[in-house]
Formats: structure tokens, sequence, C-alpha cells
């Protein structure tokens, strides 16, 4: 009777689901940081677009002449994002000891108007109206 000899040339199935098995694990590590990646990307993405629409709104509402004309309200239905702007005088006295009169703090307040999201965010700048 001849011994059994293996072949030296070829590959036992067990190796080749444990090489199967160690690829996969590999791939899907991959996909989980590929995936959270773009989650990271797509949140940057929309925080820099909510500060643009911010800005946007700020930069109208100082060109406005009068103060009442300075509180606007702009939707962004796209981003489902709400912009309110308001403008608050500032209680302000100078080293004489006088108040200071017409200094004013505009003030955009972004909110989400889609449920189950509430982030907000601010953007404030001083206006001096006499």
């Amino acid at each position: 009777m001849k011994p059994l000899r293996r072949n030296p040339h070829g590959f036992v199935l067990l190796e080749i689901i444990i090489a199967l098995t160690v690829f996969a694990v590999a791939v899907t590590g991959l996909a989980g940081a590929l995936h959270s990646a773009l989650d990271a990307s797509n949140k940057i993405r929309r925080q820099a677009a909510v500060r643009r629409g911010m800005e946007s709104l700020l930069a109208e509402a100082r060109q406005q002449m009068k103060r009442e004309e300075m509180q606007l309200t702009r939707t962004d239905d796209g981003l489902g994002i709400s912009f309110h702007s308001s403008l608050e005088e500032l209680k302000w006295i100078n080293l004489k000891g006088a108040p200071v009169r017409g200094l004013y703090v505009l003030r955009v307040v972004a909110q989400s108007i889609k449920p189950n999201i509430n982030p907000e965010d601010t953007a404030e700048v001083y206006v001096y109206r006499p």
C-alpha cells in the first residue's frame, strides 16, 4: 500500500476558507470606516451651507438703512433650515460715563425645521446706526 502524499502545489479547503474569512473581516472594517468618513463629510458640508446662509442674511440685513428693516426671516427648504435675524441695542457707556447710543447687535439664528433634528447656530455682528 502506498502512503498518501499531499500535493505541495495546491491549497487545502480549510486554508482557503480561513483566507476568505480574514479578507471579509478586513473589507467589513474598511466599509465601516468609509461610511463614517462620508457621514462626517456630509455633516461638515451641511454646517458650511448653514454658515453661508447665516452670513448671507447678515450681509443683507446690514445693508438695510432702517433698523426696523433689519429683522428678516428666510427659509431654505433644501437644507430644512429657517434663518431669523434680530436687532438688540447694546447698553454701552464710554470713558466719560455717557451712554453710547445707536450701537446694536445684529444676530442671525439658524433653526432646523425638520423633526428630530434640533441643531441651532448663531452668528452676530455689531452695527452702528445713530
